[in-house]
């Protein structure tokens, strides 16, 4: 058995536990400890659960036990959530009983200074010398979404699953991006994973476990501080080639290196250094905030990577074809010199007075077939010409000078029409009603819609740098 191997069977038990306990559980609803039990009952994990609380004898109707040593059980995972001070003990605890891992929801460790570092050092040492492996502290933990387990304390929602993994070092981050994700995003999760404090468990060995993850296509990753340079860019290097790794990293600035000090304890790396490192193993770096991280990672969730860099722009507004063809220099990409006969298929539905080019502008197409027919006919001429690798689609939403249609009918057409496999984005501009619904029509459909043609250019600049990695690995 090799050493990835390995560690992914060491981390099962954070992602697929059988048995687990909850110190610190909470008959008290405004308590941490009694809305983590309750997520878990309430996602409807399978599991063995156990509440620990010396003071309770039955939390939300599961029996409780005052300590981890009374439960009459294997342990394969302890979920920790009393204060800070309390935690050696319960470490000891669950050294005796042999749990497999502990995750330590509790803050007031590293993070707050000295006194709270020694505490950090005194929890590890108890878990190296018992072979326990620790996620946090100072986390919300693990979610998975294919066995409904959670280790976090933070209210849930019913959540969609999906292909994307995302990885937090911090934990009400990953907690509050989450509710975003599920409220905004078209895609769904497969693991969600706060590393808090990183005392153990880091990003490379999570990494290592995604890789293998079947129900995992993209990892999205927000990171403070890097805990082992080395380890994590041999891992970055290793995973990258089998999965994409999009990551926002924080601390960039020397104001961002002492705010992500005192919020997980971090040790800063240069940004220069770790720029250079991402750029080396393939990692796709967004250098805005979430909202950009988001962009990238729904991309690469619901579209197939470019075989090319050429693309063709199909909008309704010359002025939109413009900005995207200056943006597609920025990024890599290039307009596709349309074949005779694509410009012949557009421009025979054309008045006679009209141009056909790249970008296409297809609003003549709407005064002579309509709207719909116009999209179909544009973007099938488009999928079928051997010249284009990728399409960015253009549309506005202009009350009565633009009727308004079901969108969705043009695009499962075009989906059937796009055997190759061509990744098609969008952006959308208009009427905000309209907008709306076309755009929720077009995500449930898998093409992916932008609020600026800036940000859907560089989505789809990332799905070609990845796959131009991807390549050159080969």
């Amino acid at each position: 058995m090799t050493k990835e191997i390995k560690k992914t069977e060491e981390l099962k038990c954070f992602f697929e536990p059988e048995s687990v306990a909850v110190v610190g559980a909470s008959r008290n609803p405004l308590k941490y400890g009694y809305s983590l039990l309750k997520n878990l009952l309430d996602l409807g994990f399978n599991g063995r659960i156990y509440p620990v609380n010396p003071n309770a004898e039955e939390i939300l109707g599961l029996k409780a036990y005052p300590r981890v040593t009374a439960i009459n059980d294997k342990l394969d995972l302890a979920i920790i959530i009393v204060p800070a001070y309390k935690v050696p003990e319960v470490m000891r605890d669950c050294a005796e009983k042999r749990v497999k891992g502990v995750v330590i929801c509790s803050s007031g460790f590293r993070e707050t200074g000295e006194h709270g570092k020694k505490l950090e050092d005194e929890v590890v040492a108890i878990a190296r010398k018992a072979g326990i492996r620790v996620i946090g502290p100072n986390t919300t933990g693990i979610l998975n979404s294919a066995n409904n387990f959670t280790t976090s304390f933070v209210p849930l929602p019913k959540f969609k699953k999906g292909n994307v993994a995302f990885v937090a070092q911090t934990g009400l981050f990953a907690a509050a991006a989450f509710w975003w994700i599920i409220s905004t995003q078209p895609f769904g999760v497969s693991k969600i994973v706060g590393l808090g404090n990183k005392c153990d468990v880091d990003d490379a060995e999570v990494l290592e476990y995604l890789a293998e993850d079947a129900d995992t296509k993209v990892i999205a990753i927000y990171m403070e501080g890097v805990k082992d340079g080395r380890k994590l860019f041999k891992t970055f290097k290793e995973v990258s080639r089998i999965k994409p790794i999009i990551v926002l990293k924080s601390g960039r600035s020397p104001a961002g290196v002492k705010a992500s000090l005192s919020h997980t304890g971090s040790l800063a790396v240069r940004d220069e250094i770790f720029d250079a490192v991402c750029k080396q193993a393939g990692i796709l770096r967004v250098e805005g905030d979430l909202d950009e991280l988001l962009d990238v990672t729904k991309a690469f969730a619901l579209q197939p990577l470019p075989k090319g860099n050429r693309v063709a722009v199909v909008t309704v507004t010359g002025g939109g074809g413009v900005i995207a063809a200056d943006k597609c220099a920025e990024h890599g990409l290039e307009l596709a010199l349309l074949s005779e006969e694509t410009m012949e298929k557009v421009k025979r539905n054309m008045p006679s007075w009209a141009n056909v080019g790249n970008p296409i502008d297809i609003e003549p197409l709407f005064e002579t077939v309509g709207p719909e027919e116009g999209i179909k006919i544009a973007v099938e001429a488009a999928l079928k010409d051997k010249n284009v690798a990728s399409i960015i689609l253009i549309l506005v939403a202009v009350p009565r000078l633009i009727p308004y249609f079901e969108i969705k009918r043009a695009v499962t057409y075009l989906k059937e029409k796009n055997v190759e496999r061509k990744p098609i984005l969008a952006y959308l501009l208009g009427y905000k009603e309209t907008v709306d619904s076309w755009a929720m029509q077009l995500e449930e459909e898998g093409i992916p819609v932008y609020s600026s043609i800036e940000r859907c250019v560089k989505a789809l600049g990332c799905l070609w740098k990845y796959r131009m990695y991807r390549l050159r690995g080969r």
